[in-house]
């Protein structure tokens, strides 16, 4: 069995680092050949082309262009089998109509289709009988907990794309702000991207020391654990609107990988993941985030027994290990 797996972005793009290139790594180590290619140049489309007489199967992420499409119905007729590959709304933060008929267009295509989310699958089982929720993956070999020292400012903490996430991130401000007041707490935001609103906004908070850092290498799979590594708690908000109600809790999912309790927002796949009370925290408004917040900085016993949990789920269910299996067993049914 060959794969050509044809990726979004290239590794410096997390959805496509995560759900493409650290698959293809293990499913070779399992013995299945495997090639990427990724862009939008003529280079990459006659690649394209030339894959397809040597592999088996054809793996489209998140890609739903018209060329996408018309690439995918190739594939079919001359008798190869396809995936599509979805980890988020179908179409930018504003969706479009036209966007999602063309999502529609690719599922319809496809051999099977493969989620991120509960609310991808419902959105997916409109156009396919095949469809198949493979969550998306936590290499654990790179993500290592750190032991939490003691008598230390406890740092709060958020990672993510600034552009992407900015104002689900201001609903924090004012929770922050009130537990500043009643704790010393330190704040680091990663990923900021140079958006204005979110270094005024948080930049200008009352009593709580806050570390904005706009960017790192993403492509260095060892970057992220290591941004994260002194987050006490890790922070996930979400507006709740349609486009959010299709998110699949990566973010989450990082955190618990490092052994570090979650405070979420209860949308999109957060729902899943987080069990409330018992490997993390979700929060429905600002009263409640103050409320979660404050007591996982009150209680340190908490935080380690939720972090340890939060690790067991990671994996027990979300490994890349567990999912590629998964993925693997989705190829043997097509």
């Amino acid at each position: 069995m060959r794969a050509l797996f044809f990726l979004r972005y290239s590794h410096d793009q997390a959805s496509s680092r995560v759900r493409g290139l650290y698959i293809t790594e293990e499913l070779k180590r399992r013995g299945i050949g495997c090639k990427i290619i990724y862009g939008y140049d003529k280079k990459m489309y006659l690649s394209f082309l030339s894959g397809l007489i040597t592999y088996d199967i054809v793996y489209f992420q998140k890609r739903y262009s018209k060329n996408d499409i018309r690439l995918n119905r190739i594939a079919r007729v001359v008798g190869k089998k396809t995936v599509f590959d979805m980890d988020d709304a179908p179409s930018e933060v504003n969706l479009n109509p036209g966007v999602e008929e063309q999502a529609g267009q690719m599922m319809k295509y496809s051999s099977a289709v493969i989620v991120g989310s509960h609310k991808l699958r419902d959105f997916a089982q409109n156009f396919n009988n095949h469809v198949y929720i493979i969550p998306t993956s936590i290499n654990l070999n790179y993500y290592k907990p750190k032991k939490e020292t003691k008598n230390h400012v406890l740092m709060l903490g958020w990672i993510g794309n600034g552009i992407a996430y900015k104002k689900d991130l201001l609903m924090l401000i004012r929770p922050i702000e009130a537990i500043g007041e009643k704790y010393n707490i330190k704040l680091a935001i990663i990923g900021a991207l140079e958006q204005e609103e979110i270094h005024q906004g948080f930049g200008k908070m009352k009593n709580v020391v806050v570390k904005i850092i706009d960017s790192i290498n993403w492509a260095d799979p060892t970057a992220v654990p290591s941004a994260i590594s002194d987050f006490d708690v890790g922070l996930y908000p979400l507006l709740d609107n349609k486009y959010n109600q299709y998110k699949c809790g990566f973010k989450a999912l990082e955190y618990m990988a490092m052994e570090i309790p979650v405070v979420a927002s209860p949308v999109g796949e957060n729902r899943i993941i987080v069990e409330n009370g018992k490997n993390g925290f979700l929060a429905s408004n600002e009263k409640e985030w103050e409320e979660k917040l404050s007591y996982l900085i009150e209680n340190g016993s908490v935080r380690k027994r939720m972090g340890k949990m939060g690790r067991e789920n990671i994996k027990k269910n979300y490994s890349l290990e567990i999912c590629v299996s998964k993925l693997i067993k989705v190829f043997e049914e097509i």
